[in-house]
């Protein structure tokens, strides 16, 4: 991706070539704001990555997201799982599989994916994870990578940024089941 002085006539003259086009439009669009009059929050169970990020995206959107995690924060969660395998000392609710930021919180902090993505909503995620202080060269290299020791500071700003926009995590809380009464939840 650059910048040129006259864009459209150098597009005119390379119009053959199939190597060079125009950059597409890589932002994210907003898809909609919670009404002023809103009575109900959504409720999202778990804090891992879809966690963590359909929670932001709907505080963005003024909904004040509750968020329900089985697991501690993440610096607990770092300690129990240290715990584990430095000690050998399971603690059951908060390891590699429970807590904020999920399992791929110890994987390395790699940020690739192998699905196709037309309209490029992982920019959004790494627009987000920069702003949260991942390094900023991930929005441009071919294998982002954060690393597992800063992707912990990173997850704990995404946490404040949702509360500041309203949102409630609780961590610790177990759900189990999911009641339905009367077709409602």
């Amino acid at each position: 991706d650059l910048t040129v002085r006259d864009e459209a006539s150098l597009l005119r003259k390379f119009a053959d070539d199939r190597n060079v086009n125009e950059a597409p439009d890589v932002s994210y669009k907003v898809v909609g704001q919670a009404p002023a009059d809103l009575s109900e929050r959504p409720i999202v169970v778990g804090f891992g990555p879809c966690g963590i990020f359909a929670a932001l995206l709907l505080a963005q959107m003024g909904f004040k997201p509750i968020i329900l995690e089985r697991g501690p924060e993440v610096r607990q969660r770092t300690k129990d799982t240290w715990g584990l395998w430095r000690k050998s000392v399971l603690n059951p609710e908060s390891n590699v599989q429970f807590g904020e930021g999920g399992a791929g919180t110890f994987s390395d902090g790699k940020l690739y994916s192998q699905i196709k993505d037309p309209k490029f909503l992982g920019r959004k995620v790494l627009h987000e994870f920069v702003k949260a202080g991942a390094p900023e060269e991930i929005l441009y290299v071919s294998k982002p990578h954060i690393g597992t020791f800063r992707l912990t500071g990173v997850v704990e700003t995404m946490r404040e940024q949702i509360r500041a926009l309203g949102g409630e995590v609780r961590f610790q809380q177990r759900v189990t089941d999911v009641l339905i009464e009367d077709g409602q939840l």
